[in-house]
């Protein structure tokens, strides 16, 4: 009998602006480090609080397939040099340096083989397509992330973890909060637009009011239902349906390895940042993990 395994799947571009804000200013020897540091805490915090060695890191492409379809995707991040100044700069190449070395040099230097990025897609999309995978296993899934759009991935044994509010969304947890099924989350992200990827919605239609709708709640005389049920509701629903759906048109299939952990190789990498406090903390050493 094959035994099922727990993977944390990690939204790690969200975990290193994470780290930007709690320590994000360290450094060793000149060269900045607190991004990398954080991460790294956090990895050992969430492999112990889940009490699993198997983690996915999934990670953004610089460049966007969304934007080929929707020029305005999330265009005021493409634009936020421009306002920054001297010290701001030099702080944000450092932190997406820092995300670069993570990916490419530091974690595969531990020993984990799960790491992923393809061009022109999101954390989400890779994210997405990892997890429809385990819907033909018996393996759970447990994403680590604050992102709501993922919400549409939530099903039998794939979960949601959000560090801000310390909250573990399940299925059942999912349909109790909000009483429709995790997949019609993709019309309300649709109708309701997304301000923090600049996906206008339907003006003065927000996620509650959607949600109503589906369950059949909201009014039919109400200014909200018949602007979801008009021309224009159609047109945004199928502009931005593309846009929300996860994964994206094109992302592809992501095939999971065995990891390599290494003692030494967590030591080597703690050791050459100055990362001291954490450096004895290696992350895949609980006695309850079970090594496949």
């Amino acid at each position: 009998m094959i035994q099922s395994k727990k993977w944390l799947v990690l939204d790690c571009n969200y975990l290193c602006h994470r780290a930007k804000y709690t320590t994000g200013n360290l450094s060793f020897e000149g060269n900045a480090t607190g991004i990398i540091f954080g991460f790294l805490k956090e990895v050992v915090y969430f492999q112990e609080k889940f009490n699993t060695p198997h983690i996915i890191f999934c990670w953004d492409s610089v460049t966007s397939k969304r934007k080929e379809i929707f020029p305005k995707y999330k265009i005021s991040r493409s634009t936020k040099f421009k306002e920054m100044t001297r010290e701001e700069i030099r702080f944000e190449k450092d932190f997406r340096k820092q995300m670069k070395n993570l990916r490419k040099k530091y974690l595969p230097a531990i020993g984990f083989s799960n790491v992923f990025i393809q061009k022109g897609f999101e954390s989400d999309d890779v994210i997405a397509s990892i997890c429809k995978q385990f819907i033909y296993t018996n393996d759970e899934a447990i994403i680590i992330s604050a992102d709501k759009d993922l919400f549409q991935l939530i099903s039998y044994n794939t979960s949601i973890y959000n560090p801000q509010k310390n909250e573990h969304l399940t299925l059942q947890k999912f349909t109790s909060k909000y009483g429709i099924k995790p997949r019609q989350w993709i019309m309300v992200k649709a109708f309701a637009g997304c301000s923090s990827d600049e996906i206008p919605g339907l003006k003065g239609v927000g996620e509650k009011t959607v949600i109503k709708y589906i369950k059949g709640k909201l009014k039919s005389k109400t200014k909200a239902c018949k602007l979801i049920q008009s021309e224009e509701g159609r047109i945004v629903l199928q502009k931005n349906k593309p846009l929300v759906k996860l994964p994206f048109k094109g992302t592809g299939i992501f095939k999971l390895r065995k990891d390599k952990l290494s003692e030494q190789g967590w030591m080597n990498v703690t050791e050459k940042l100055g990362m001291k406090s954490i450096k004895e903390k290696i992350p895949f050493h609980n006695k309850g993990f079970k090594h496949e």
